[in-house]
Protein backbone atom coordinates (compact mmCIF):
# COMPACT_ATOMS: atom_id res chain seq x y z
CA UNK A 1 0.00 0.00 0.00
CA UNK A 2 1.08 3.46 -0.50
CA UNK A 3 2.24 5.84 2.37
CA UNK A 4 -1.49 7.78 2.19
CA UNK A 5 -3.10 4.64 2.75
CA UNK A 6 -1.00 3.45 5.64
CA UNK A 7 -1.36 6.73 7.23
CA UNK A 8 -5.07 6.40 6.63
CA UNK A 9 -5.60 2.62 8.12
CA UNK A 10 -3.37 3.90 10.95
CA UNK A 11 -4.70 7.19 12.37
CA UNK A 12 -8.12 4.85 11.84
CA UNK A 13 -7.00 2.63 13.83
CA UNK A 14 -5.93 5.50 16.54
CA UNK A 15 -9.68 6.64 16.38
CA UNK A 16 -10.67 3.08 17.30
CA UNK A 17 -8.73 2.48 19.90
CA UNK A 18 -9.02 6.15 21.83
CA UNK A 19 -12.75 5.64 21.02
CA UNK A 20 -13.09 2.48 23.24
CA UNK A 21 -10.94 4.17 25.95
CA UNK A 22 -12.95 6.84 26.36
CA UNK A 23 -16.03 4.72 25.70
CA UNK A 24 -14.72 2.95 29.41
CA UNK A 25 -14.78 6.01 31.10
CA UNK A 26 -18.37 6.60 30.61
CA UNK A 27 -19.46 2.97 31.29
CA UNK A 28 -17.84 3.65 34.38
CA UNK A 29 -18.76 6.66 35.63
CA UNK A 30 -22.17 7.30 33.18
CA UNK A 31 -22.88 10.03 31.08
CA UNK A 32 -25.63 13.04 31.06
CA UNK A 33 -26.65 12.13 34.14
CA UNK A 34 -27.59 8.21 33.21
CA UNK A 35 -26.12 5.77 35.48
CA UNK A 36 -22.99 4.05 35.05
CA UNK A 37 -23.15 0.64 32.93
CA UNK A 38 -20.80 -0.80 34.28
CA UNK A 39 -21.31 -2.67 37.62
CA UNK A 40 -19.84 -5.03 40.48
CA UNK A 41 -20.50 -8.67 41.40
CA UNK A 42 -18.92 -8.17 44.88
CA UNK A 43 -17.37 -11.27 44.42
CA UNK A 44 -14.30 -13.09 42.71
CA UNK A 45 -13.45 -16.46 41.51
CA UNK A 46 -10.31 -18.71 42.06
CA UNK A 47 -7.56 -20.68 39.88
CA UNK A 48 -9.52 -24.47 40.17
CA UNK A 49 -10.72 -25.54 37.20
CA UNK A 50 -14.53 -26.12 37.20
CA UNK A 51 -16.38 -27.88 34.22
CA UNK A 52 -18.40 -25.14 32.53
CA UNK A 53 -18.41 -22.96 35.67
CA UNK A 54 -16.43 -20.95 38.38
CA UNK A 55 -15.61 -21.44 42.23
CA UNK A 56 -16.08 -18.50 44.51
CA UNK A 57 -12.57 -17.38 45.85
CA UNK A 58 -13.79 -14.40 48.24
CA UNK A 59 -17.09 -12.22 48.39
CA UNK A 60 -16.83 -8.79 49.91
CA UNK A 61 -18.65 -8.38 53.02
CA UNK A 62 -21.85 -6.10 52.31
CA UNK A 63 -21.87 -6.47 48.61
CA UNK A 64 -24.12 -7.23 45.91
CA UNK A 65 -22.88 -10.90 46.37
CA UNK A 66 -23.08 -11.08 50.18
CA UNK A 67 -26.94 -9.85 50.10
CA UNK A 68 -27.96 -12.20 47.89
CA UNK A 69 -26.98 -15.02 50.04
CA UNK A 70 -23.84 -16.58 47.70
CA UNK A 71 -20.33 -18.19 50.24
CA UNK A 72 -17.22 -18.56 49.44
CA UNK A 73 -16.98 -22.25 48.36
CA UNK A 74 -19.78 -21.60 46.16
CA UNK A 75 -19.93 -23.61 42.35
CA UNK A 76 -21.78 -21.25 40.09
CA UNK A 77 -22.88 -23.27 36.85
CA UNK A 78 -23.06 -21.00 33.72
CA UNK A 79 -24.33 -23.80 31.25
CA UNK A 80 -28.01 -22.50 33.13
CA UNK A 81 -27.11 -19.03 32.06
CA UNK A 82 -27.47 -17.09 28.80
CA UNK A 83 -24.14 -15.78 26.49
CA UNK A 84 -24.77 -12.64 27.62
CA UNK A 85 -25.15 -13.59 31.13
CA UNK A 86 -21.64 -15.87 31.25
CA UNK A 87 -19.95 -12.72 29.70
CA UNK A 88 -21.42 -10.50 32.17
CA UNK A 89 -20.48 -12.77 35.00
CA UNK A 90 -16.67 -13.11 33.65
CA UNK A 91 -16.15 -9.63 32.48
CA UNK A 92 -17.98 -7.04 34.05
CA UNK A 93 -21.78 -7.16 35.44
CA UNK A 94 -24.14 -4.39 34.05
CA UNK A 95 -25.19 -2.02 36.89
CA UNK A 96 -28.36 -2.70 38.20
CA UNK A 97 -29.26 -5.98 35.95
CA UNK A 98 -30.72 -9.12 38.63
CA UNK A 99 -28.92 -12.13 36.85
CA UNK A 100 -30.07 -15.37 38.19
CA UNK A 101 -27.10 -17.87 38.71
CA UNK A 102 -27.47 -21.76 39.10
CA UNK A 103 -24.88 -22.30 42.38
CA UNK A 104 -23.98 -25.41 43.59
CA UNK A 105 -23.28 -25.36 47.10
CA UNK A 106 -22.38 -29.08 48.30
CA UNK A 107 -24.67 -31.11 47.01
CA UNK A 108 -27.94 -28.43 47.45
CA UNK A 109 -28.47 -27.12 44.03
CA UNK A 110 -30.08 -24.01 44.00
CA UNK A 111 -31.07 -20.70 42.24
CA UNK A 112 -29.70 -17.15 43.23
CA UNK A 113 -30.88 -13.49 41.56
CA UNK A 114 -27.76 -11.05 42.17
CA UNK A 115 -28.39 -7.51 41.62
CA UNK A 116 -25.34 -5.35 40.67
CA UNK A 117 -24.38 -2.52 41.63
CA UNK A 118 -22.60 0.77 40.36
CA UNK A 119 -18.85 -0.30 40.49
CA UNK A 120 -17.63 2.98 43.00
CA UNK A 121 -19.98 2.20 45.99
CA UNK A 122 -19.09 0.51 49.37
CA UNK A 123 -15.53 0.10 48.24
CA UNK A 124 -14.13 1.14 52.02
CA UNK A 125 -13.82 -2.14 53.06
CA UNK A 126 -10.30 -2.73 50.62
CA UNK A 127 -8.79 0.53 52.57
CA UNK A 128 -7.91 3.92 52.05
CA UNK A 129 -4.94 2.99 49.78
CA UNK A 130 -6.76 0.89 47.48
CA UNK A 131 -10.35 2.41 47.35
CA UNK A 132 -8.52 5.26 45.75
CA UNK A 133 -6.10 4.08 43.70
CA UNK A 134 -7.61 0.26 42.61
CA UNK A 135 -11.13 0.79 42.51
CA UNK A 136 -11.24 4.72 41.94
CA UNK A 137 -8.31 6.02 40.05
CA UNK A 138 -6.86 3.16 38.50
CA UNK A 139 -9.82 2.60 36.37
CA UNK A 140 -9.80 6.27 34.71
CA UNK A 141 -6.25 5.99 34.95
CA UNK A 142 -5.54 3.60 32.13
CA UNK A 143 -8.02 4.64 29.99
CA UNK A 144 -6.02 7.68 29.54
CA UNK A 145 -2.92 5.85 29.78
CA UNK A 146 -4.81 3.93 25.87
CA UNK A 147 -5.48 7.28 24.56
CA UNK A 148 -2.03 9.10 25.18
CA UNK A 149 -0.26 5.41 23.78
CA UNK A 150 -3.07 5.95 20.96
CA UNK A 151 -1.87 9.71 20.38
CA UNK A 152 1.72 8.65 20.02
CA UNK A 153 1.37 6.07 17.69
CA UNK A 154 -0.74 8.23 15.87
CA UNK A 155 2.12 10.99 15.63
CA UNK A 156 4.45 7.78 14.28
CA UNK A 157 2.14 7.15 11.52
CA UNK A 158 1.42 10.79 10.55
CA UNK A 159 4.99 11.72 10.19
CA UNK A 160 6.61 8.65 9.24
CA UNK A 161 4.14 6.42 7.23
CA UNK A 162 6.31 6.29 4.39
CA UNK A 163 8.87 4.60 6.37
CA UNK A 164 8.54 0.66 6.55
CA UNK A 165 9.99 0.22 9.92
CA UNK A 166 8.20 2.88 11.89
CA UNK A 167 4.39 1.69 10.23
CA UNK A 168 5.66 -1.43 12.01
CA UNK A 169 6.19 0.50 15.23
CA UNK A 170 3.20 2.08 14.84
CA UNK A 171 0.94 -0.74 13.94
CA UNK A 172 2.70 -2.55 17.22
CA UNK A 173 1.63 0.01 19.73
CA UNK A 174 -1.98 0.68 17.83
CA UNK A 175 -2.98 -3.45 18.20
CA UNK A 176 -1.06 -3.03 22.20
CA UNK A 177 -3.75 -0.60 22.71
CA UNK A 178 -6.67 -2.32 21.67
CA UNK A 179 -5.45 -4.93 23.35
CA UNK A 180 -5.62 -3.16 26.34
CA UNK A 181 -8.29 -1.47 26.42
CA UNK A 182 -10.66 -4.58 24.81
CA UNK A 183 -9.21 -7.20 26.92
CA UNK A 184 -7.32 -6.15 29.95
CA UNK A 185 -9.28 -3.96 31.35
CA UNK A 186 -12.40 -5.63 31.52
CA UNK A 187 -13.98 -2.25 32.56
CA UNK A 188 -15.93 -1.92 30.40
CA UNK A 189 -20.17 -3.30 29.49
CA UNK A 190 -22.98 -3.11 27.79
CA UNK A 191 -26.23 -4.27 27.33
CA UNK A 192 -25.63 -5.49 23.96
CA UNK A 193 -24.11 -9.12 23.32
CA UNK A 194 -21.96 -7.83 20.49
CA UNK A 195 -19.89 -5.66 22.48
CA UNK A 196 -19.33 -8.64 25.17
CA UNK A 197 -18.10 -10.44 21.82
CA UNK A 198 -15.90 -7.65 20.86
CA UNK A 199 -13.98 -7.64 23.76
CA UNK A 200 -13.49 -11.67 24.49
CA UNK A 201 -12.06 -11.61 20.83
CA UNK A 202 -10.55 -8.44 21.16
CA UNK A 203 -8.05 -10.21 23.69
CA UNK A 204 -6.89 -12.71 21.21
CA UNK A 205 -5.25 -9.52 19.57
CA UNK A 206 -2.22 -9.97 22.40
CA UNK A 207 -0.58 -12.12 20.70
CA UNK A 208 -0.78 -10.46 17.88
CA UNK A 209 1.26 -7.58 19.18
CA UNK A 210 3.74 -9.60 20.44
CA UNK A 211 4.29 -11.05 16.50
CA UNK A 212 4.52 -7.64 15.97
CA UNK A 213 7.02 -6.85 18.30
CA UNK A 214 9.18 -10.36 17.50
CA UNK A 215 9.07 -8.76 13.33
CA UNK A 216 10.28 -5.58 14.66
CA UNK A 217 13.44 -7.11 16.53
CA UNK A 218 14.23 -9.11 13.30
CA UNK A 219 14.60 -5.71 11.27
CA UNK A 220 17.06 -4.93 13.13
CA UNK A 221 20.62 -6.61 12.97
CA UNK A 222 20.34 -8.21 9.34
CA UNK A 223 21.17 -10.66 8.07
CA UNK A 224 19.63 -13.09 10.60
CA UNK A 225 22.13 -15.33 12.26
CA UNK A 226 20.97 -18.98 12.73
CA UNK A 227 19.90 -19.03 16.41
CA UNK A 228 17.78 -15.53 15.47
CA UNK A 229 16.18 -17.51 12.64
CA UNK A 230 15.51 -20.62 14.75
CA UNK A 231 14.37 -18.57 18.35
CA UNK A 232 11.88 -16.41 16.32
CA UNK A 233 10.31 -19.59 14.29
CA UNK A 234 9.79 -21.13 17.92
CA UNK A 235 8.16 -18.05 18.96
CA UNK A 236 6.10 -17.62 15.93
CA UNK A 237 5.06 -21.38 16.40
CA UNK A 238 4.02 -20.55 20.22
CA UNK A 239 2.15 -17.56 19.03
CA UNK A 240 0.23 -19.51 16.60
CA UNK A 241 -0.80 -21.70 19.20
CA UNK A 242 -1.38 -19.00 21.31
CA UNK A 243 -3.88 -18.21 18.80
CA UNK A 244 -6.23 -21.21 18.36
CA UNK A 245 -6.45 -22.11 21.47
CA UNK A 246 -7.34 -18.11 22.58
CA UNK A 247 -10.20 -18.96 19.84
CA UNK A 248 -10.84 -22.45 21.14
CA UNK A 249 -11.58 -20.79 24.23
CA UNK A 250 -14.08 -18.70 23.12
CA UNK A 251 -15.89 -20.55 20.83
CA UNK A 252 -16.11 -22.96 23.80
CA UNK A 253 -17.31 -20.04 26.39
CA UNK A 254 -20.29 -19.32 23.09
CA UNK A 255 -21.63 -22.36 22.36
CA UNK A 256 -20.39 -24.95 25.26
CA UNK A 257 -19.74 -27.68 22.56
CA UNK A 258 -16.92 -28.30 25.26
CA UNK A 259 -15.55 -27.16 28.41
CA UNK A 260 -13.21 -23.92 28.11
CA UNK A 261 -12.22 -24.62 31.52
CA UNK A 262 -10.19 -28.07 30.56
CA UNK A 263 -7.28 -27.17 28.51
CA UNK A 264 -4.17 -29.47 27.88
CA UNK A 265 -1.83 -26.64 27.77
CA UNK A 266 -2.67 -22.81 29.14
CA UNK A 267 -2.46 -20.43 26.95
CA UNK A 268 -1.10 -17.85 29.43
CA UNK A 269 1.72 -20.01 29.92
CA UNK A 270 1.98 -20.02 25.64
CA UNK A 271 1.70 -16.44 26.24
CA UNK A 272 4.35 -15.85 28.87
CA UNK A 273 6.95 -18.09 27.13
CA UNK A 274 6.64 -15.98 23.84
CA UNK A 275 7.38 -12.54 25.48
CA UNK A 276 10.14 -14.33 26.97
CA UNK A 277 11.09 -15.92 23.93
CA UNK A 278 10.38 -12.10 22.15
CA UNK A 279 12.78 -10.77 24.47
CA UNK A 280 15.54 -12.65 23.85
CA UNK A 281 15.39 -12.04 20.07
CA UNK A 282 15.27 -8.32 20.50
CA UNK A 283 17.94 -8.26 22.68
CA UNK A 284 20.11 -10.72 20.37
CA UNK A 285 19.08 -7.70 17.71
CA UNK A 286 20.71 -4.89 19.40
CA UNK A 287 23.56 -6.90 20.27
CA UNK A 288 23.82 -8.14 16.16
CA UNK A 289 23.25 -4.35 15.26
CA UNK A 290 26.45 -2.04 14.13
CA UNK A 291 26.82 1.81 14.41
CA UNK A 292 24.16 4.17 13.97
CA UNK A 293 21.48 1.53 13.88
CA UNK A 294 22.50 -0.13 17.42
CA UNK A 295 21.66 3.03 19.02
CA UNK A 296 17.95 3.16 17.09
CA UNK A 297 17.59 -0.69 17.89
CA UNK A 298 18.08 0.31 21.50
CA UNK A 299 15.85 3.44 21.90
CA UNK A 300 13.03 1.14 20.03
CA UNK A 301 13.73 -2.42 21.37
CA UNK A 302 14.39 -1.59 25.45
CA UNK A 303 10.78 0.34 25.41
CA UNK A 304 9.10 -2.59 23.39
CA UNK A 305 10.51 -4.94 25.86
CA UNK A 306 9.35 -2.42 28.97
CA UNK A 307 6.11 -2.85 27.35
CA UNK A 308 6.00 -6.11 27.25
CA UNK A 309 7.65 -7.85 30.06
CA UNK A 310 6.38 -5.83 32.64
CA UNK A 311 3.24 -7.97 32.95
CA UNK A 312 5.30 -10.73 33.47
CA UNK A 313 7.16 -9.43 36.24
CA UNK A 314 3.97 -7.68 38.05
CA UNK A 315 2.39 -11.08 38.06
CA UNK A 316 5.64 -12.59 39.49
CA UNK A 317 6.11 -10.34 42.38
CA UNK A 318 2.64 -10.86 43.33
CA UNK A 319 2.90 -14.45 43.53
CA UNK A 320 6.29 -14.30 45.24
CA UNK A 321 5.11 -11.74 47.80
CA UNK A 322 1.55 -12.65 48.11
CA UNK A 323 1.36 -11.29 51.79
CA UNK A 324 2.52 -8.06 50.78
CA UNK A 325 -0.91 -5.36 51.18
CA UNK A 326 0.70 -3.17 49.19
CA UNK A 327 2.78 -4.10 46.70
CA UNK A 328 -0.04 -4.55 43.71
CA UNK A 329 -0.83 -1.45 44.28
CA UNK A 330 2.45 0.16 43.78
CA UNK A 331 3.39 -2.54 40.51
CA UNK A 332 0.16 -0.93 38.75
CA UNK A 333 1.46 2.18 39.61
CA UNK A 334 4.92 1.28 38.36
CA UNK A 335 3.07 -0.20 35.06
CA UNK A 336 0.80 2.88 34.34
CA UNK A 337 3.96 5.31 34.56
CA UNK A 338 5.95 2.87 31.65
CA UNK A 339 3.21 3.39 29.93
CA UNK A 340 3.98 6.99 30.56
CA UNK A 341 7.06 6.88 29.38
CA UNK A 342 7.50 4.43 26.70
CA UNK A 343 5.48 5.68 23.83
CA UNK A 344 6.97 9.37 24.41
CA UNK A 345 10.52 7.39 24.13
CA UNK A 346 9.15 5.23 21.02
CA UNK A 347 8.40 8.39 19.43
CA UNK A 348 11.06 10.00 20.22
CA UNK A 349 13.05 7.70 18.57
CA UNK A 350 10.70 7.41 15.41
CA UNK A 351 11.14 11.16 14.50
CA UNK A 352 14.77 12.11 16.02
CA UNK A 353 17.40 12.32 13.47
CA UNK A 354 20.03 12.19 16.04
CA UNK A 355 19.36 10.18 19.42
CA UNK A 356 20.66 10.48 22.75
CA UNK A 357 23.28 7.77 24.07
CA UNK A 358 20.90 5.11 26.07
CA UNK A 359 24.08 4.24 28.19
CA UNK A 360 23.70 7.72 29.17
CA UNK A 361 20.06 7.70 30.12
CA UNK A 362 20.44 4.47 31.55
CA UNK A 363 22.92 5.50 33.77
CA UNK A 364 21.45 8.58 34.74
CA UNK A 365 17.96 6.53 35.34
CA UNK A 366 19.93 4.18 37.23
CA UNK A 367 21.60 6.46 39.58
CA UNK A 368 18.76 8.73 40.76
CA UNK A 369 16.69 5.02 41.31
CA UNK A 370 19.19 4.61 43.60
CA UNK A 371 19.35 7.54 45.55
CA UNK A 372 15.30 7.61 45.62
CA UNK A 373 15.40 3.67 46.75
CA UNK A 374 18.43 4.33 49.57
CA UNK A 375 16.81 7.31 50.51
CA UNK A 376 12.85 6.17 51.00
CA UNK A 377 14.72 2.90 52.43
CA UNK A 378 16.25 5.00 55.02
CA UNK A 379 13.58 7.05 55.91
CA UNK A 380 11.13 3.96 56.18
CA UNK A 381 13.80 1.81 58.74
CA UNK A 382 14.24 4.66 60.89
CA UNK A 383 10.60 5.48 60.73
CA UNK A 384 9.64 1.89 61.84
CA UNK A 385 12.53 2.22 64.60
CA UNK A 386 12.02 5.52 65.63
CA UNK A 387 8.06 4.28 65.99
CA UNK A 388 9.34 1.44 67.75
CA UNK A 389 11.37 3.20 70.47
CA UNK A 390 8.94 5.87 70.94
CA UNK A 391 6.05 4.17 70.91
CA UNK A 392 4.62 5.87 73.59
CA UNK A 393 5.68 9.25 72.61
CA UNK A 394 3.21 12.31 72.05
CA UNK A 395 1.24 13.06 68.70
CA UNK A 396 4.06 16.24 68.81
CA UNK A 397 7.00 14.33 69.45
CA UNK A 398 6.38 11.94 66.96
CA UNK A 399 5.43 14.53 64.25
CA UNK A 400 8.93 16.79 66.01
CA UNK A 401 11.17 13.69 65.33
CA UNK A 402 9.64 12.58 61.81
CA UNK A 403 10.24 16.43 60.54
CA UNK A 404 14.06 16.38 61.66
CA UNK A 405 14.34 12.61 59.68
CA UNK A 406 13.15 14.00 56.76
CA UNK A 407 15.08 17.35 57.02
CA UNK A 408 18.26 15.53 57.93
CA UNK A 409 17.67 12.91 54.73
CA UNK A 410 17.05 15.96 52.48
CA UNK A 411 20.36 17.30 53.43
CA UNK A 412 22.05 13.98 53.00
CA UNK A 413 20.78 13.04 49.36
CA UNK A 414 23.68 15.39 47.67
CA UNK A 415 26.02 12.78 49.46
CA UNK A 416 23.71 9.17 48.50
CA UNK A 417 23.41 11.03 45.10
CA UNK A 418 27.36 11.15 44.81
CA UNK A 419 28.21 8.15 46.23
CA UNK A 420 25.62 6.07 44.28
CA UNK A 421 26.91 8.15 41.17
CA UNK A 422 30.16 6.35 41.70
CA UNK A 423 29.85 3.05 42.76
CA UNK A 424 27.17 2.70 39.47
CA UNK A 425 30.05 4.54 36.86
CA UNK A 426 32.53 2.15 38.65
CA UNK A 427 30.28 -0.94 38.63
CA UNK A 428 28.19 -0.38 35.10
CA UNK A 429 29.97 2.47 33.04
CA UNK A 430 33.61 2.42 34.14
CA UNK A 431 35.03 3.09 30.79
CA UNK A 432 32.57 5.94 29.96
CA UNK A 433 33.37 7.11 32.91
CA UNK A 434 37.40 7.04 32.88
CA UNK A 435 37.31 8.17 28.82
CA UNK A 436 35.32 11.90 30.51
CA UNK A 437 37.82 11.72 33.39
CA UNK A 438 41.02 11.48 31.04
CA UNK A 439 39.47 14.38 28.61
CA UNK A 440 38.73 16.30 31.96
CA UNK A 441 42.37 15.45 32.86
CA UNK A 442 43.95 16.54 29.99
CA UNK A 443 41.46 19.99 29.73
CA UNK A 444 43.54 20.68 33.44
CA UNK A 445 47.00 19.80 31.70
CA UNK A 446 46.81 22.14 28.80
CA UNK A 447 48.19 25.29 29.87
CA UNK A 448 51.38 23.89 30.61
CA UNK A 449 52.41 22.54 27.57
CA UNK A 450 54.44 25.03 25.70
CA UNK A 451 54.07 24.29 21.49
CA UNK A 452 51.17 24.72 20.10
CA UNK A 453 51.59 21.97 17.27
CA UNK A 454 51.84 19.52 20.27
CA UNK A 455 49.33 20.96 22.37
CA UNK A 456 46.36 20.61 18.94
CA UNK A 457 48.50 16.72 18.43
CA UNK A 458 47.37 15.77 21.67
CA UNK A 459 44.44 17.01 22.02
CA UNK A 460 43.35 15.83 18.25
CA UNK A 461 44.45 12.31 19.74
CA UNK A 462 43.09 12.62 23.24
CA UNK A 463 39.27 13.01 21.59
CA UNK A 464 39.90 10.51 18.96
CA UNK A 465 40.78 7.87 21.80
CA UNK A 466 38.46 8.66 24.77
CA UNK A 467 35.59 10.47 22.51
CA UNK A 468 35.49 8.13 19.87
CA UNK A 469 35.45 10.92 17.26
CA UNK A 470 36.15 9.48 13.64
CA UNK A 471 37.57 12.58 12.83
CA UNK A 472 39.16 15.98 14.17
CA UNK A 473 39.53 19.35 13.71
CA UNK A 474 40.71 22.60 14.48
CA UNK A 475 39.26 26.09 12.64
CA UNK A 476 41.38 28.52 14.13
CA UNK A 477 41.48 32.01 13.24
CA UNK A 478 44.17 33.60 11.37
CA UNK A 479 43.37 37.28 12.42
CA UNK A 480 42.66 38.13 8.64
CA UNK A 481 38.74 36.92 8.96
CA UNK A 482 39.58 33.56 8.20
CA UNK A 483 38.96 30.06 10.28
CA UNK A 484 40.09 27.24 8.80
CA UNK A 485 38.81 27.00 5.40
CA UNK A 486 35.34 29.34 6.71
CA UNK A 487 35.27 32.54 6.37
CA UNK A 488 34.31 34.89 9.93
CA UNK A 489 31.05 35.03 8.69
CA UNK A 490 29.88 31.39 8.33
CA UNK A 491 26.91 31.07 10.07
CA UNK A 492 28.50 28.24 12.36
CA UNK A 493 31.29 30.88 13.18
CA UNK A 494 28.59 33.62 13.85
CA UNK A 495 26.50 31.69 16.30
CA UNK A 496 29.71 30.09 18.05
CA UNK A 497 30.74 33.58 18.95
CA UNK A 498 28.29 33.85 21.91
CA UNK A 499 27.84 30.18 22.91
CA UNK A 500 29.00 28.03 25.88
CA UNK A 501 27.84 24.81 24.47
CA UNK A 502 28.14 22.83 21.63
CA UNK A 503 26.77 23.47 18.36
CA UNK A 504 24.92 20.89 16.27
CA UNK A 505 26.61 21.54 12.72
CA UNK A 506 23.71 19.75 11.10
CA UNK A 507 21.41 22.42 11.50
CA UNK A 508 22.96 25.18 9.93
CA UNK A 509 24.21 25.29 6.22
CA UNK A 510 28.12 25.73 7.04
CA UNK A 511 31.43 25.12 5.15
CA UNK A 512 32.38 23.77 8.77
CA UNK A 513 32.66 19.55 8.14
CA UNK A 514 31.28 17.30 11.38
CA UNK A 515 28.88 16.26 13.75
CA UNK A 516 29.66 19.32 16.31
CA UNK A 517 31.55 22.19 16.90
CA UNK A 518 32.90 23.44 20.38
CA UNK A 519 33.60 27.36 20.74
CA UNK A 520 37.46 28.28 21.29
CA UNK A 521 36.92 31.13 23.41
CA UNK A 522 39.94 33.52 25.20
CA UNK A 523 39.82 36.56 26.40
CA UNK A 524 36.15 37.64 25.10
CA UNK A 525 37.01 36.56 21.88
CA UNK A 526 36.60 33.77 19.84
CA UNK A 527 39.73 32.03 19.15
CA UNK A 528 38.69 29.09 16.80
CA UNK A 529 36.67 26.14 16.75
CA UNK A 530 36.89 22.63 17.83
CA UNK A 531 34.90 20.24 14.91
CA UNK A 532 34.35 16.88 16.03
CA UNK A 533 33.10 14.14 13.05
CA UNK A 534 30.15 11.59 14.24
CA UNK A 535 31.76 8.59 16.68
CA UNK A 536 33.16 5.60 14.69
CA UNK A 537 30.51 3.49 16.56
CA UNK A 538 27.28 5.21 15.51
CA UNK A 539 26.43 6.67 19.03
CA UNK A 540 25.29 10.06 20.21
CA UNK A 541 28.08 12.03 22.43
CA UNK A 542 26.87 12.28 25.25
CA UNK A 543 25.64 15.33 27.34
CA UNK A 544 28.28 14.65 30.22
CA UNK A 545 30.69 13.63 27.72
CA UNK A 546 29.44 16.81 26.03
CA UNK A 547 30.74 18.97 29.13
CA UNK A 548 33.93 17.84 29.45
CA UNK A 549 34.83 17.77 25.55
CA UNK A 550 33.89 21.65 26.01
CA UNK A 551 35.77 22.04 29.24
CA UNK A 552 38.64 21.10 26.74
CA UNK A 553 38.00 23.33 23.97
CA UNK A 554 37.88 26.40 26.08
CA UNK A 555 41.41 25.09 27.92
CA UNK A 556 42.79 24.71 24.31
CA UNK A 557 41.87 27.84 22.84
CA UNK A 558 42.87 29.47 26.20
CA UNK A 559 46.34 28.13 25.78
CA UNK A 560 46.35 28.46 22.30
CA UNK A 561 45.83 32.74 22.59
CA UNK A 562 48.10 32.43 25.85
CA UNK A 563 51.26 31.23 23.69
CA UNK A 564 50.29 33.49 20.22
CA UNK A 565 50.54 36.31 22.64
CA UNK A 566 54.09 34.69 24.24
CA UNK A 567 54.81 34.84 20.74
CA UNK A 568 54.01 38.35 19.91
CA UNK A 569 55.84 39.42 22.79
CA UNK A 570 59.16 37.56 21.97
CA UNK A 571 59.06 38.78 18.44
CA UNK A 572 58.40 42.54 19.76
CA UNK A 573 60.88 42.02 22.22
CA UNK A 574 64.00 40.63 19.68
CA UNK A 575 62.92 43.75 17.41
CA UNK A 576 63.47 45.42 20.60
Amino acid sequence: MQSAVWRTVLLSLCTISAFFAVATVFCLVGIGGAPPWSGRWGFGWGRAEIPFGLQLAFIDPGGPADRAGLRLGDTIDLRKSSVQERYWVMFRALNGRPVALSVRRGTAQKKIVVVPTRLFTNLSIYGWWRWFWIYLALPIVQPALVVWLAFFAGLIAWRRSGVPQMRLLALTLLVYSLTWVLGTFHEWTTPWLWSSLLQDFGSDLAPVAIALWLVMSSTFGRPLSALRRILQWVCYAMIAAQIGLNVATSVGFVTLWFDWNVQTLSFLHLQEASIIGAFICSILAIAASRGGERQRSAWILLPLDVLFLFPLVEEALVLLFPSVDYLASFVISVRATALLVVPAALTYAALSRRLIDVGFVLNRAAVYSGVSFIVVGIFMLCEWVLGTTFSRASHLTSVAISAALAVGLGFSVRAVHQRVDRALDHVFFRKRHEDETAIRAFADEAPDITDDATLLHRAKEMLETHADASFVTFALGDGAGRFGDVSENDPAIVALRDRRKALDLQTLSTGLRGEFAYPMNAQGRLFGALVLGPKRHGESYAPDESNAIMQLARSVGGTLCTLSLAKVLKEHHLQA
